[in-house]
């Protein structure tokens, strides 16, 4: 069972709206990356397939003004030790 603070969270995150003047496969990507962030949360799972991390960064990359946001997601992932090596 979820703790409560997890389920507002989830909730939270099903919410989550990609803003409208970001690019279309940025905000693909995002917006995939999110909700299987929601589905690994509700079925409790241990990890997420790694290609939704890499499609999202890969996506990240192409945008340079977007290169602030892709170093702090990158920064989280690393700090909770989600991925091996960038």
């Amino acid at each position: 069972m979820l703790p409560e603070e997890i389920k507002k969270d989830l909730t939270r995150m099903k919410g989550l709206k990609v803003n409208p003047n970001t690019p279309e496969d940025l905000a693909i990507a995002i917006q995939t990356f999110i909700q299987q962030a929601v589905i690994v949360g509700e079925f409790e799972l241990d990890t997420m397939p790694g290609e939704y991390v890499d499609n999202l960064i890969t996506a990240f990359a192409k945008y340079p003004q977007y290169r602030d946001l892709m170093d702090e997601l990158l920064n989280i992932l690393n700090r909770y030790n989600t991925i091996d090596s960038i």
